[in-house]
């Protein structure tokens, strides 16, 4: 079983977070400045690599510090939470792709809600 996504059409550097308790985390993380002046952020989960919190556990407070850091304005932000797939006979270690949004407290998220969507729709969203 692959435990160590590589660099993909869908995530191209590293992110580093501190997770829960501070611990040092990581995630693999593409950013994309569409045309309509919106910004897509990927966040993927890279398993071994991540020696602290997974995204999905700790994924507002992601999506509020990649805003913070890349300077984006909160209004015409998206976020997708990718795992890759592990290629395991088990369908839950499957790629998916969620939607995340968030209710919002100035510059910070919270509350994060997630929508399934699939490869299509996410590659749709990048070329937007």
């Amino acid at each position: 079983m692959e435990t160590n996504p590589e660099f993909t059409r869908y995530m191209d550097r590293y992110f580093e977070y501190k997770g829960q308790w501070d611990s040092p985390s990581k995630c693999g993380l593409k950013i994309v400045r569409r045309k309509d002046g919106k910004t897509l952020a990927i966040a993927t989960e890279i398993y071994r690599q991540n020696p602290g919190t997974p995204v999905t556990e700790w994924v507002a407070p992601i999506a509020s510090q990649i805003l913070h850091e890349f300077g984006l304005n909160p209004e015409n932000f998206i976020f997708v939470e990718h795992t890759p797939d592990l290629k395991s006979k088990l369908t839950f270690y499957g790629e998916t792709f969620d939607l995340v949004t968030f209710d919002r407290d100035g510059n910070k998220f919270n509350n994060p809600k997630w929508k399934r969507l699939n490869r299509e729709e996410v590659d749709l969203l990048m070329e937007e």
